[in-house]
């Protein structure tokens, strides 16, 4: 079967190649058609607080979105231009300035802080609108989650192509130390090209794909798959040395990889699909579009490298050269010598692992690490993050239920945690606009606005007002009373104003502006404001924003966790087994690459670092259905040369065949994720690259020390033919 597989591809090598080349020009253009999400909260479910909270936000209110603009060494009289003009735009529901807290001094620079509520409107049209608007004020920041995410746009737009070129750079070098022939490296990009426009290219189909995935998926493919390449490569070399002509090398070398390269495959498929059963769905749009390209790349292999090689067979073996080599020799005695100490050192090392990481620390929507490089930064140094709450409760305007909002008011701001105050102030009808909500007598409205008591007092009689009346209800019904009166039209202008931001339609609007206490502990806050809240409304709230994304996150995080590591444990364990034929050594595998997840992870807890957990769960899935494969390829060597050598000599020989492709393919996986983590500025993105990075080095090590030393210690256990050493 194999064989009349392989004999159809080499028959068909020339219209398979055209076939692969035309639809990733085809595919490439569709790249940019791609509908790229920059919000993480999307894929949280129905059913959480955050989603619940923000659909009622947009039933009763529509847009919620918020901006801040900071200008340097304004006047007073430039300062309220610049509000008045905001304010008249049809994008701004309210621009606001407070001089007591809006103003910051700081190396001789006056900076002053508008914040600006946003009308339902497109919002990356009106951030752009304000950017442009006061070119004779100098370099103004404008600020704010929508502008944040148009800055993210740009930068991704700008470094991923730099990465993904530099990742290439490096690819290339790795190659040209390691390759059989100078042209080699030609043929594999040639291939990671195809692959990658086919695969992002496909990603349109997809309602949308996450910013992260969108940044990664092409690095992470080129890093992920390139072994598979070298391993065809590799068995068309030495079917050649035997003396084949191009054709047949290359029908044999396509029977001896395909269950190699297949095997490869599957456990990174198998690592990276165990994403797509999280609760928190950008698991399954980061497993499918890996996972996607991780089946490209093998089809790539198998279809379009024969047409390359036997293209390019000439060029190929005239620029053969000696590779790189890399005995495996010196390293194979050392490891025999020491086996027991280096069992016992790295053990201790991984079980020192496995208890530092189960006190790491994770962060989910953290505002401070997605304003790094962008306007907002600057704000944030300056007056704090700017990430408010905003809280829905049922809409009431009697006395009441006024009184319920204040009772409820201050229970909020009396929350602290951790002995910190948690919330910095409160918005709402009943403080913004707590004069609207007082009561006046005729002499006390005759006073406020200078118009004549005996006026005033007819009109309170003939409206039935009584003695007092509150004060919205009498701008509301003040009819006559307002003609010609600007102090009542201006109070009637604000009245609306406040009523149009904090009354819906069946609910009331209360804003709460966290502290960096609050911000910082996050999860006490949402705990303490929801028990607060449920005092005196019960269920019947809603709760959106930042810190409630974050608390929702954070509880499928935990239950994703889990379900993720055990599915990728089954799972790869399976196709391990099914490999070996046997159940012992792939426990033996999966325990070595498990206890590389731990020592990279307790590094994190020893360096006090807090871990992005999409960094966590994509270097967990790929570090253990990825890096295995070293494990696969060097037990499997060792277990073959067992049948016919000593373990000391079948660990040599395991180590100089296997020793080329895994320090090859780890340098490049390495190489590319650090370069992602140096070179791209969004945190998000960097800290997958940087985990990779570091979990790859350290799997490299444990394979090439830790796995021989206990296939020696285990070797009448674990290899059943085997020559007495």
């Amino acid at each position: 079967m194999k064989q009349k597989l392989a004999a159809s591809i080499v028959k068909m090598h020339k219209l398979i190649m055209i076939l692969m080349i035309l639809a990733a020009l085809l595919l490439a253009p569709m790249i940019l058609k791609t509908n790229i999400n920059y919000d993480l909260t999307k894929y949280l479910s129905a059913d959480t607080m955050t989603q619940r909270g923000f659909q009622a936000m947009q039933a009763e209110f529509g847009s919620n979105e918020q901006a801040q603009m900071l200008f340097e060494n304004l006047s007073e009289e430039q300062l309220q231009s610049v509000v008045s003009r905001l304010n008249a735009l049809p994008q701004v529901l309210m621009a606001s300035h407070n001089p007591e807290t809006d103003v910051k001094e700081q190396d001789g620079v006056t900076y002053q802080l508008i914040t600006l509520a946003l009308n339902e409107c497109d919002i990356n049209d009106a951030i752009r609108q304000l950017r442009g608007m006061f070119p004779e004020y100098g370099n103004y920041l404008v600020g704010g989650q929508a502008a944040v995410q148009i800055d993210m746009q740009s930068r991704v737009a700008e470094e991923i192509p730099l990465v993904l070129i530099i990742a290439m750079i490096v690819v290339v070098i790795a190659l040209l130390i390691t390759s059989h022939a100078w042209i080699e490296p030609l043929l594999i990009l040639i291939l990671l090209i195809v692959s990658v426009l086919i695969n992002m290219g496909t990603n349109f189909i997809f309602e949308s794909v996450s910013f992260i995935t969108f940044s990664v998926c092409a690095v992470l493919q080129l890093a992920l798959s390139i072994d598979y390449s070298i391993m065809l490569l590799h068995s068309y070399n030495a079917h050649i040395d035997e003396g084949l002509s191009p054709r047949d090398a290359v029908q044999q070398a396509l029977v001896h990889s395909l269950m190699p390269v297949s095997s490869s495959a599957m456990t990174t498929v198998a690592g990276l699909l165990s994403l797509a059963f999280m609760s928190f769905t950008i698991g399954f749009d980061i497993g499918v579009v890996l996972s996607k390209g991780i089946v490209i790349s093998m089809l790539a292999v198998f279809l379009l490298m024969p047409g390359l090689i036997l293209i390019f067979h000439k060029a190929l073996r005239s620029t053969r050269h000696r590779p790189l080599q890399l005995r495996g020799g010196k390293l194979a005695r050392g490891i025999f010598k020491g086996r027991r100490a280096i069992a016992c050192l790295l053990i201790v090392l991984v079980i020192a692992g496995a208890v530092l990481q189960t006190g790491n620390s994770y962060f989910f929507t953290d505002s401070g690490h997605l304003t790094q490089g962008s306007q907002s930064e600057k704000i944030n140094d300056l007056f704090g993050s700017s990430d408010p709450l905003a809280l829905l409760v049922p809409l009431g305007e009697e006395d009441a239920d006024y009184d319920q909002q204040r009772a409820l008011c201050e229970k909020i701001r009396a929350i602290e945690v951790q002995g910190e105050k948690g919330i910095g102030d409160v918005l709402a009808m009943v403080t913004t606009g707590a004069a609207a909500l007082e009561y006046y007598t005729a002499q006390d409205v005759a006073k406020m606005t200078g118009m004549n008591p005996l006026v005033v007092g007819l009109f309170f009689g003939a409206n039935n007002l009584g003695p007092s009346v509150r004060a919205d209800r009498l701008l509301e019904s003040a009819g006559t009373l307002a003609a010609g009166n600007e102090t009542i039209q201006q109070l009637q202008e604000t009245l609306a104003l406040a009523k149009k931001t904090f009354h819906g339609k069946n609910y009331t609007r209360i804003m709460l502006m966290p502290t960096d206490a609050g911000n910082t502990h996050y999860r006490l806050l949402i705990e303490e404001i929801m028990a607060a809240v449920r005092s005196i409304y019960g269920d019947d709230f809603y709760l959106t924003g930042i810190a409630m994304s974050s608390f929702d996150i954070g509880n499928a995080f935990e239950g994703d966790l889990m379900k993720v590591n055990f599915i990728t444990l089954i799972a790869i364990l399976l196709i391990v087994a099914l490999s070996f034929r046997s159940i012992k050594l792939p426990i033996l595998l999966v325990l070595v690459i498990e206890g590389a997840i731990w020592i990279t992870m307790g590094i994190s807890r020893l360096m006090n670092e807090s871990i992005f957990f999409i960094s966590y769960l994509i270097c967990l899935s790929i570090q253990m259905g990825a890096t295995i494969d070293y494990a696969i390829l060097l037990t499997d060597q060792y277990r073959g040369h067992r049948a016919a050598h000593s373990t000391k000599e079948a660990l040599t020989l395991a180590l100089e065949k296997a020793l080329p492709t895994i320090l090859t393919s780890g340098v490049i996986m390495a190489g590319t994720g650090f370069l992602v983590g140096q070179i791209c500025s969004i945190y998000y993105i960097s800290s997958i690259g940087m985990l990779l990075a570091r979990g790859t080095i350290i799997s490299i090590v444990l394979i090439l020390s830790l796995l021989p030393a206990l296939l020696l210690l285990g070797d009448k256990w674990l290899i059943k033919q085997k020559k007495e050493a």
